[in-house]
C-alpha cells in the first residue's frame, strides 16, 4: 500500500471537503457550489462511494488529496502531509519511509527556498539593531521596539562590504551565493554582486503555513529616489495574488473574532496590529484577488476593507464589489477622513471602532459610488454605469437581496425600480445563455435511459462503458470488455482498458477508484474523473452488457466487414479452427443482440 492510498483509507473525502464547502446530498452524490470558481449552481459533485471530486464548471477533479492541494496551493506530498498533521494519521513506519524517499528535486529547491529566505530575515533584523539611523525612522513613524521584533522587521545596509558581510555571515549557516540568487536577495551586477534591498527598510513576508516567503522593502533615507517600495519577484515559493502579509500572526485572532481587517499596505498592516486590531492583513502592493478573498473566506464570516479615499483606492473598492458575491464574506467598506490612512489615523487618536461601527455594505459603496450624480451624466455613461451595477447584482444568488439592490439604485440613480428590474432580468437571460453545467441524473437508485445527445453515439457509449467499469471496481466487480471489441474503441479507450487491465491484475477487489486514478496519467485523469461522476453507470452485469450491444450495433458493419475479412484469410490458409473461433465469436455476439432488437 502507497502512503497517497493509507491517507485515502483513514480520512472521509466527503468530511474533508464538507470543512470548506456546503454539501447536500443528490441521490449517490453529494452537491455544493465549487470553491475553486464563481458559479451560481450547484455544480461541484463529491462521490464518497469511488472516493473523487468533479466540477463539472471548472473541470477541477481528483481525490482527498489532490483537493487539499488545490485549495492550499501544495503539491502532492505537502498536502500528504498536511492530511495526516490536520487528522493526526498514525502512519505505519514503512509508509513514513515514502515520505522521505518521495523527497523530489523540486521540493528539496523549495525547502531550500523558504530556508534562505528565513535565514536573510534573521540577518536583516539582527542589522536594523545596528543601525540607529534605522530603528530611529521606524519609532519616529510610531513603530514600537515590541512591533518591531514581532514582525521581525529587518534592514539591508548598503554597499559591497555589506554584501560581502551578508555573503560570509549565512555561508557560515551553510546557504550560498546561489541561494541568495534563487531567493531574489542578491542579482547579478557589473563584475559584482548587488541587492534591490540595498538602504531599504526590510519586511518579511510569509505564506499560509507560516514559512519565509518573499520581502517588502520600502526606502527612508532623504534623497533616495527610488520606487518606495520593492517586492521580491515571483517565484514557485511567493505568488502576490495568493499570499497575504501578517496572515500567520492574524489567523488565530480572524478565527477567534470572526472577521478581518484588510488595509493596503506593510505599515498600515503593523499599525493596526499594534493598536490592537490583531485581525488585519495586507495586500502586497497588488490588487486584492480572487484567491485572496477564498482564503479569508474560510476563517472568517466578515471583511472590513480600509482603503485609501484616492482614485486608485476607490478603483480597488469598485473592484472588490465585483468580486465579492463569487465568496462567502460579508463585505464592508471603513471610508477614512481625507488624507488619513489606517496608520496616520489610530496615531492621530482616530476612533476606528466608531468608523467600524458606521462601516457600509460593499454592494452599498459600489452603488453610491456608481450612481453619484447619475442624473448629470451623459446617457453613454448612464448606461455604462446601470450596466455595472446591474451586472454584479445579477451574480448575487439570493432574489430578495437582488430587491433590496435594486431599490437602492433606483433611490441612488433616482430611477423607477422597474426600469433596473426589467434590465436585470435581460442580464439573466444572457448570464443564463453562456453558462450551461453539465450535472449528473439520477431518478432514486435507477439510471434511466439515455436521452437524445448532441454527443456522438460512439463517445457517448465509450464514456457510459468506461464509468461501469469504473462503478464495477467501486463495488468490487470486475467488468470486462471482450478482446475482440476493444479494436473499435477509440484509442485513448484501449489505452484506458489495457490500463485497467494491468492494475486490476495486481490488486483484489477491495481496490478503489481513486486508487486506481493513483495509477494514471495526468492526461487521463481528469476524461476518468468527469466520466465516472457525469454518467454514474449502474455496475450490474446486464446493464453493462446492453451498453456493449449498443457500441457493437453502431460498429455492426464495420464487426462483419471484419469477421468476412477474417473467415476469407483462415479459409485461405485451410485453418479450419481460427474459422470455427470466428464464427463461434460472431454467433455469441449477434444473438446477444438480437435478443435486445439491436440487428436482426
Amino acid at each position: 500500500m502507497s502512503l497517497f492510498n493509507f491517507i485515502k483509507q483513514q480520512v472521509s473525502i466527503l468530511d474533508v471537503i464538507g470543512e470548506v464547502v456546503s454539501l447536500k446530498p443528490a441521490g449517490h452524490y453529494w452537491k455544493g457550489s465549487c470553491i475553486f470558481h464563481a458559479e451560481k449552481d450547484a455544480s461541484f459533485t463529491v462521490s464518497p462511494e469511488k472516493q473523487i471530486y468533479y466540477c463539472f464548471g471548472c473541470h477541477a477533479s481528483g481525490d482527498v488529496i489532490s483537493f487539499i492541494a488545490k485549495l492550499e496551493h501544495l503539491n502532492q506530498l505537502e498536502a500528504a502531509q498536511l492530511l495526516i498533521e490536520r487528522y493526526q494519521l498514525s502512519v505505519p513506519a514503512e509508509l513514513t519511509k515514502q515520505i522521505h524517499s518521495s523527497t523530489t528535486e523540486e521540493k528539496d529547491a523549495k525547502d531550500r527556498y523558504f530556508q534562505t529566505c528565513k535565514a536573510f530575515s534573521a540577518w536583516a533584523h539582527k542589522q536594523l539593531f545596528s543601525n540607529q539611523y534605522a530603528v530611529d525612522y521606524l519609532v519616529q513613524r510610531s513603530v514600537s521596539l515590541e512591533t518591531i521584533k514581532s514582525f521581525q522587521i529587518g534592514y539591508f545596509p548598503g554597499g559591497q562590504h555589506n554584501i560581502k558581510k551578508l555573503l560570509k555571515d549565512l555561508q557560515g549557516e551553510g546557504f550560498l551565493l546561489r541561494d541568495l540568487h534563487d531567493a531574489g536577495v542578491l542579482a547579478d551586477g557589473k563584475g559584482m554582486p548587488y541587492s534591490p534591498f540595498e538602504e531599504r527598510i526590510i519586511f518579511p513576508i510569509k505564506d499560509m503555513q507560516a514559512r519565509h516567503c518573499g520581502f517588502g522593502g520600502r526606502v527612508f533615507r532623504t534623497g533616495d529616489d527610488r520606487a518606495k517600495y520593492y517586492n521580491s519577484k515571483e517565484a514557485d515559493g511567493f505568488e502576490k495574488g495568493k499570499i497575504l502579509f501578517g496572515f500567520d500572526m492574524a489567523k488565530k485572532a480572524i478565527q477567534t473574532e470572526e472577521s478581518v481587517f484588510l488595509v493596503e499596505g506593510y505599515v498600515d498592516c503593523i499599525m493596526m496590529v499594534q493598536y490592537g486590531f490583531i485581525n488585519t492583513i495586507a495586500t502586497l502592493g497588488t490588487a486584492c484577488t480572487i484567491d485572496h478573498l477564498k482564503q479569508l473566506s474560510r476563517h472568517a464570516h466578515t471583511l472590513y476593507v480600509l482603503y485609501d479615499g484616492d482614485h486608485a483606492g476607490q478603483k480597488a473598492m469598485l473592484r472588490l464589489a465585483e468580486l465579492c458575491w463569487e465568496v462567502n464574506l460579508e463585505m464592508y467598506i471603513i471610508t477614512l477622513p481625507i488624507k488619513h490612512d489606517p496608520a496616520s489615523f489610530l496615531i492621530d487618536g482616530g476612533d476606528l471602532l466608531g468608523y467600524k461601527a458606521s462601516a457600509v455594505e460593499i454592494m452599498h459603496h459600489f452603488i453610491n459610488s456608481l450612481g453619484a450624480n447619475f442624473l448629470a451624466k451623459p446617457l453613454a455613461q448612464k448606461m455604462s454605469s446601470a450596466e455595472k451595477i446591474v451586472g454584479t447584482i445579477a451574480k448575487i444568488k439570493n432574489s430578495f437581496k437582488q430587491d433590496v439592490l435594486l431599490h437602492h439604485a433606483a433611490a441612488v440613480m433616482q430611477m423607477p425600480f422597474d426600469s433596473f428590474k426589467t434590465l436585470l432580468n435581460t442580464t439573466m437571460r444572457k448570464q443564463a445563455q453562456k453558462i450551461q453545467f453539465e450535472t449528473p441524473v439520477e431518478v432514486g437508485h435507477v439510471v434511466t435511459e439515455p436521452q437524445e445527445s448532441t454527443e456522438p453515439d460512439n463517445q457517448l457509449l465509450e464514456e457510459k462503458i468506461f464509468s461501469g467499469i469504473l462503478g464495477g471496481i467501486a463495488a468490487g466487480k470486475l467488468l470486462h470488455v471482450p478482446g475482440d471489441v476493444r479494436p473499435y474503441f477509440s484509442s485513448r479507450m484501449q489505452s484506458l482498458l489495457m490500463l485497467v487491465e494491468q492494475w486490476h491484475s495486481h490488486h483484489d477487489g477491495s481496490s478503489s477508484v481513486s486508487e486506481l486514478l493513483d495509477s494514471f496519467e495526468a492526461f487521463h485523469k481528469e476524461w476518468v474523473v468527469r466520466v465516472a461522476m457525469q454518467h454514474n453507470t449502474q455496475t450490474c452485469h446486464q446493464l453493462f452488457d446492453r451498453l456493449l450491444d449498443r457500441f457493437c450495433k453502431v460498429h455492426w458493419q464495420r464487426i462483419v466487414k471484419d469477421i468476412k475479412q477474417q473467415l476469407v484469410k483462415a479459409k485461405l490458409e485451410n485453418d479450419t479452427q481460427t474459422m470455427n473461433d470466428v464464427l463461434e465469436r460472431f454467433s455469441h455476439l449477434k444473438q446477444g443482440m438480437m435478443q435486445r432488437g439491436l440487428v436482426r
